[in-house]
């Protein structure tokens, strides 16, 4: 072959943002002619979505989509001379082969520097709390498979409040990718248990009505990353409570109070309760019928008596395939033979929850003779 002439070709990818599925980009086209042998190529990424032609990874990152011809007619596949050689930023010689042929070609490529994943939207975070806890970007490969790794925090001060740009640097378990630096915005704040933080945990329900043998989810607002939470009962013979979750069950009338005790990372503690009532009330609201006998196809409209104004009101079955309600009207449609049973969620304005209950019996209507 005759000295093969160099040709300056710089690669422009564009930057794919962080967080993004990762996708397949392609450089510009790449041309060279040497004789009666010539190439012509585009080159894609393998790997992780942090697309351009970047100092620091391997050319076995990339993909080379072309072939070489001869006089006109197809010769042979491509690939890279050295698949393990590392770019660096700048201007450099890369060496390309036909894959099965004894043919080369050297191409100048421009190596650049990897621009910073940068995430502006601001995140929430407790002093002291666990970094690990944060929404940390999720990096995919070109499958769509989310590749695993450690995100290394590189100017985290645990004692800095504040709003800042966590730095990061992302190191993938396969050795196969290559690092990424990014960061993320945090605002770390220290809560102060005598002030109403508008960000601190607080309880959907602090009254809570409930008719024996019904049950009631407590949920909380606005949780804090690394906090821990302790659910107990004061007179569990009325209500239990499951201690990890707050789901409170009716088991005899009477009064209890459910506490909820919050451990914040730096070991302060926040203390949040919730009244429940089990047992009826002839000034609260009630329901129509609190059992039925239906048969199979019978629909029945439960109605709620001494409503409270601007109240909210759900209705749920305990197994659709005996019984299904409606869930804004309570109309009930028997399906199948059985016992089910359904319940009406009511939410006033004070945010106080009542639930009721109705028991069904659905049975085969007997012929008569």
């Amino acid at each position: 072959m005759k000295k093969l002439l160099m040709l300056l070709i710089v690669a422009t990818l564009a930057f794919s943002p962080i967080y993004a599925k990762a996708e397949e980009r392609y450089s510009a086209l790449y041309e060279k002619t040497d004789g009666d042998y010539a190439i012509e190529f585009e080159v894609r990424q393998k790997g992780l979505t942090v697309s351009g032609f970047y100092a620091g990874q391997r050319l076995d990152d990339y993909i080379i989509d072309g072939n070489c011809t001869y006089k006109g007619f197809f010769y042979d596949y491509l690939e890279w001379t050295d698949p393990d050689y590392k770019i660096v930023e700048g201007v450099q010689t890369i060496s390309i082969k036909a894959k099965s042929k004894n043919v080369t070609f050297d191409v100048e490529m421009e190596g650049t520097k990897r621009p910073i994943d940068k995430n502006t939207n601001t995140v929430d975070m407790i002093k002291g709390g666990d970094i690990k806890d944060l929404p940390w970007p999720i990096y995919k490969d070109s499958y769509g498979k989310r590749i695993s790794g450690e995100y290394n925090p590189v100017n985290y001060d645990p004692n800095k409040l504040g709003t800042y740009d966590l730095e990061y640097v992302f190191v993938p378990d396969d050795s196969y990718y290559d690092t990424i630096t990014g960061s993320i915005r945090i605002n770390v704040w220290k809560p102060d248990p005598g002030v109403d933080e508008p960000t601190a945990p607080s309880l959907t329900a602090t009254t809570v009505s409930l008719v024996n043998r019904t049950a009631y989810d407590i949920n909380l607002n606005d949780k804090v990353s690394g906090c821990k939470y302790k659910w107990t009962s004061n007179n569990p013979e009325v209500a239990e409570v499951n201690p990890k979750n707050g789901l409170v069950t009716a088991v005899g009338e009477g009064t209890a109070t459910i506490t909820c005790e919050i451990t914040y990372p730096d070991e302060t503690k926040q203390t949040l309760v919730s009244e429940v009532v089990v047992g009826y009330d002839d000034n609260a609201p009630v329901l129509t019928d609190t059992v039925l006998d239906l048969n199979p196809g019978d629909e029945y409209d439960i109605n709620v008596e001494n409503k409270i104004a601007k109240s909210k009101y759900r209705w749920a079955s305990s197994d659709r395939s005996i019984v299904t309600v409606n869930s804004a009207n309570g109309i009930v449609t028997a399906k199948a033979t059985g016992t089910a049973y359904v319940t009406c969620t009511i939410t006033t304005p004070e945010n106080q929850v009542i639930v009721l209950r109705c028991d069904i019996n659905v049975t085969e209507q007997k012929e008569i003779k």
